[in-house]
């Protein structure tokens, strides 16, 4: 059976979604590079911040990082577009705008927390890998960041867009 064409009144509604899959599309190709960079550099300035010696742990161009570990030979980790988190942070934020007009007044504190909440896991997600492969070298980096790091991804994804959630939608005690 070949489906109806959309009516009138369902172009309004058709057109938001689309439009809003394209500004994420735009968005991700325009500040891709620059955001991992600075997930790399926020990343690096963490693993120092907790006592790794700026000589282990060096920024490089192309939003990489230089690990030379103690034990092992030195290695460049590559943040890819896939490891950044502006992809997770584009989705809760274009999520945001299907939020109904009652909540719109909360819609900017929420949005906030839940990128907070979003960034920071990412950051931690790469300085763990990189502090694994400190400790243990690539292949452990690799394992982490493929099990652990994919794990932990859509756990601060999903932290994010639950408090995302909590704080727009009124507890028991506001709704009543």
């Amino acid at each position: 059976m070949i489906p109806a064409p959309p009516t009138a009144r369902a172009w309004p509604v058709l057109i938001q979604p689309v439009a809003v899959v394209a500004v994420v599309l735009a968005t991700f190709a325009l500040f891709n590079d620059a955001f991992r960079q600075g997930e790399t550099a926020a990343a690096a300035d963490l693993l120092h911040l907790l006592g790794v010696a700026p000589r282990a742990v060096q920024i490089r161009p192309g939003s990489s990082l230089a690990v030379y570990p103690t034990g092992s030979g030195p290695f460049l980790a590559i943040v890819t577009p896939s490891c950044s988190s502006l992809a997770s942070l584009l989705a809760v934020t274009f999520l945001a705008v299907f939020v109904p007009p009652r909540f719109r007044r909360r819609r900017f504190l929420a949005l906030g927390a839940a990128l907070v909440v979003i960034v920071a896991g990412n950051v931690l997600r790469i300085a763990g890998s990189i502090a694994i492969g400190l400790v243990s070298g690539t292949g452990s980096l690799v394992l982490f960041h493929d099990w652990v790091g994919s794990l932990f991804a859509f756990a601060y994804t999903l932290g994010g867009f639950l408090l995302m959630l909590m704080v727009l939608l009124p507890g028991r005690s506001r709704a009543s």
